[in-house]
């Protein structure tokens, strides 16, 4: 299979929030050996205090934005963005070139032949520069909702504040060269991944 890389696969992974890309990722790890690079959790790194885009944020937001413990609080500043769509594209063109940065590197860096790039938001987490193929994992908004309510907790509305943010479902379909239909039990989930991988030219793991 053609990579823009040499030996190694990068597969950006993706899909609207409860799809469970968190258990397609679990399963490309286990199955498959991948290293799973998830685009929250090292954007999150990068405005701790050690992190390199935590003073760029404060500048723009801030001392209001920090804890006690001088930390940036995450829900203050989900808060101060949330309503304001210029301040929140401000804080994006912060994080989302430096996130950009931190998985080029991981991916440079690592030796593992399987890798992927996990983001609901591919067109920001730019998969077109840093993915040989796009893996879209879809649940309908019913199936999403309800994980949602049940395993976070969260309200209808915000439920549906979350949903409105993020890309209409036929954008997920353009980008993908597979999808796989997660709204069945984890071992539906696997079947389903094989197949879409099989067709990719990669088996699981002996």
């Amino acid at each position: 299979m053609d990579s823009k890389y040499k030996n190694k696969l990068v597969i950006g992974l993706t899909g609207g929030v409860g799809a469970g890309k968190s258990t397609v990722s679990g399963l490309l790890k286990k199955h498959y050996g991948a290293l799973v690079l998830e685009a929250d959790r090292i954007c999150a790194d990068l405005i701790t205090p050690q992190g390199s885009s935590f003073e760029a944020v404060v500048d723009l937001l801030g001392n209001a934005v920090l804890d006690e413990q001088g930390a940036i609080d995450r829900k203050k500043m989900a808060g101060m963005i949330f309503t304001d769509a210029s301040l929140r594209l401000s804080v994006n063109r912060i994080l989302h070139p430096a996130t950009f940065e931190a998985v080029r590197r991981r991916i440079m860096k690592s030796r593992k032949k399987l890798i992927v790039y996990e983001s609901a938001i591919p067109y920001e987490a730019r998969f077109g520069e840093l993915c040989d193929k796009v893996l879209y994992v879809y649940a309908s908004r019913r199936v999403r909702g309800e994980r949602l309510a049940s395993s976070r907790g969260y309200s209808l509305e915000k439920i549906r504040s979350i949903m409105a943010s993020q890309p209409e479902e036929a954008l997920y379909y353009r980008l993908a060269d597979g999808v796989v239909n997660n709204e069945g039990d984890r071992e539906d989930c696997l079947i389903r991944l094989e197949a879409v991988l099989s067709d990719w030219g990669l088996e699981r793991l002996k």
